[in-house]
C-alpha cells in the first residue's frame, strides 16, 4: 500500500509518502516522491490554479498512491481573503487531480490524525521523525512535511488495525 499524507503550509503542498506491507506498520519511503509543490509565481489567477492542477496530477500519477490524506485545516482567526483562497485552490487542485486519477481522497482532522500516530492535535508539530522511518529531519520536515508524514502514517496505523480485525 502506497500513502500520500498532504499539508498545505506556508502556500505550498508539503508531501508525505509512505509505503507500507498490507496489514502491517512496516514502512518505507517510494524512492523519488516529491516533497512539496509552490505554485509558480509567474502565474496569477486561473492560469495559476491550472498549473498547480496539471503540476499536482504529474506528482500523483509518478507517485500512484493508493490513497491521499490532506491535513484538514484547523481553525484560524482573522483568516485574509487570500490566504484562505489560496488555501482552498491548493486543495481543490490536489482533490480534482484524485478523482480524475481514480485514487482516494479523504481530510483528516488533526484530532483523528493525532489520536492514530499518539500526539496530541495542537502539537501534531511534534510527531517524531522516527516514527516515519526517518533517522533525521528529511528537507522541509518543520515547513509542513511533518504533519504530512502523521496524516500518511495515521492512515497506515488505521489500515493495519482494520486488516487485523477483518
Amino acid at each position: 500500500m502506497k500513502v500520500l499524507g498532504v499539508a498545505v503550509s506556508a502556500g505550498a503542498i508539503h508531501y508525505g509518502a509512505l509505503t507500507a506491507d498490507q496489514g502491517t506498520q512496516d514502512i518505507s519511503h517510494p524512492p523519488g516522491a516529491p516533497e512539496r509543490l509552490v505554485p509558480a509565481l509567474g502565474l496569477t489567477g486561473a492560469q495559476r490554479l491550472g498549473d498547480t492542477h496539471q503540476r499536482i496530477a504529474q506528482d500523483i500519477r509518478v507517485l500512484q498512491p493508493d490513497a491521499v490524506i490532506i491535513v484538514a485545516t484547523r481553525r484560524k482567526n482573522q483568516w485574509v481573503y487570500r490566504e484562505a483562497f489560496d488555501r482552498i485552490s491548493l486543495i481543490s487542485a490536489l482533490m480534482l487531480s484524485c478523482v480524475e486519477q481514480g485514487v482516494t481522497c479523504e481530510e483528516w482532522s488533526t484530532e483523528r490524525i493525532g489520536k492514530l500516530v499518539g500526539v496530541p492535535a495542537p502539537k501534531l508539530a511534534s510527531f517524531d521523525c522516527k516514527e516515519a522511518g526517518f533517522a533525521q529531519l528529511p528537507l522541509y520536515w518543520t515547513a509542513g512535511r511533518v504533519q504530512a508524514f502523521a496524516a500518511a502514517k495515521a492512515y497506515v496505523v488505521e489500515m493495519s488495525s482494520e486488516s487485523s480485525e477483518g
